[in-house]
């Protein structure tokens, strides 16, 4: 089964942009090489039109099989570039979403859980 990734952050820290956009271009390929190795099967990049700017930015969202987006989010290269961001933009966060069958298969259990609760 799949789940997403998403990543979302806010403001970059004043006095350190160039070293955020920096690490904006690394993420980038970081993932498009994930992507064409066949790791995920799916990135892409979005920046906020409307939004809180001090808060949302601007995010990544990536999904692909829950065992290699679990691998993922332990290798080494990932790490280093979430503790990059710690320090180089505001609020960031990471979000592990369900997608496709997911969210079938949630909406499965729902509908059991309420019959079985008589809701």
């Amino acid at each position: 089964m799949e789940v997403g990734l998403m990543i979302r952050y806010g403001k970059l820290v004043p006095g350190r942009e160039a070293q955020a956009i920096g690490l904006f271009e690394e993420a980038l390929t970081y993932f498009k090489d994930k992507l064409e190795a066949g790791t995920i099967t799916y990135f892409e990049p979005f920046f906020m039109s409307t939004s809180d700017f001090e808060e949302e930015s601007g995010f990544f969202l990536l999904k692909g099989p829950a065992p290699a987006i679990f691998a993922l989010m332990e290798e080494e290269p990932y790490l280093r570039m979430m503790e990059k961001a710690t320090l180089l933009v505001e609020h960031l966060r990471k979000d592990l979403l369900t997608v496709g069958e997911g969210i079938t298969a949630q909406l499965e259990l729902s509908g059991k859980v309420r019959a079985e609760l008589g809701i």
